[in-house]
């Protein structure tokens, strides 16, 4: 850890007029939590790709960036040294409380990925031709991303155990009997408490295997959706589906250590 985090936090608090000595009752306030969380998760999947991909042939970076409505920044960036080429990463959260087991036997955790602002009836006006899309088509849509956006999603299985309580209000992690035995399932090897280990476990996925399509096999939901089986956007909820006895996700998911030769397919498309 960086000798000098105290001192940045203090200037941080000084320039933005924050009293220093309630840092801390300000990042716990239950609408501030998510935001912070969701932001330094991207940092988190910064600094494991930068351990899993090998460092002779590709640079991950975290670009500070402020994008303007329609037009999505960057969480992550890679670039392939050899090829010069660049591959944009947006990084999610699994949703909160988004673990169900089914009675045959499968698993599914959604993953919360929608714009964080709603495209409203001028600014669809405006990207309509820019997206190539019919107005009223991305009016349906307004909240969901294109796979044009960014090339991959990078998901973090921890927030589906997580739960506000009832009582503080607060975000705990408080998976139930039947979730720690799914998390054990699959952490086999790891020495990690099932809380971090969950945090940890990482899934990768090509936008291509999630947007709604013939290929991908997801179907839209929206009721005024007119193309339900191949709209072309990304639903608000991916979901990471483990089959039964499985460890390991069945519908394009990629644990992120494993990851090398899903990046490697990108640069050739």
């Amino acid at each position: 850890m960086s000798p000098d985090w105290q001192q940045k936090i203090k200037q941080y608090c000084e320039k933005y007029n924050i009293p220093v000595l309630y840092i801390a009752e300000t990042m716990y306030e239950p609408k501030v939590v998510p935001m912070i969380r969701g932001k330094a998760f991207e940092f988190s999947v910064m600094i494991t790709l930068q351990k899993v991909l090998q460092e002779d042939e590709w640079e991950v970076n975290k670009p500070i960036m402020n994008a303007q409505i329609g037009f999505h920044d960057v969480d992550v960036r890679i670039f392939h040294k050899p090829t010069k080429k660049v591959l944009r990463v947006e990084c999610k959260l699994a949703k909160k409380g988004g673990y169900r087991l089914f009675p045959d036997g499968h698993s599914e955790i959604r993953v919360k990925c929608m714009r964080s602002r709603t495209l409203g009836p001028k600014k669809v006006k405006e990207l309509a031709p820019k997206f190539g899309i019919e107005e009223k088509v991305l009016a349906i849509h307004n909240d969901q991303y294109l796979p044009s956006d960014f090339d991959i999603v990078i998901s973090s299985i921890g927030n589906a155990f997580y739960r506000t309580d009832s009582k503080t209000g607060l975000f705990e992690w408080k998976p139930t009997k039947t979730e720690e035995e799914f998390l054990t399932k699959l952490n086999t090897s790891s020495i990690e408490s099932l809380k971090d280990f969950a945090f940890h476990r990482m899934y990768i996925a090509k936008t291509e295997k999630l947007a709604i399509g013939h290929s991908s096999g997801v179907v839209c939901t929206r009721g005024k959706c007119k193309n339900k089986t191949k709209c072309g956007f990304i639903p608000n909820y991916p979901i990471i589906y483990f089959s039964p006895n499985v460890s390991k996700p069945t519908n394009g998911w990629v644990p992120i250590e494993e990851s090398q030769h899903l990046f490697k397919s990108l640069l050739s498309q």
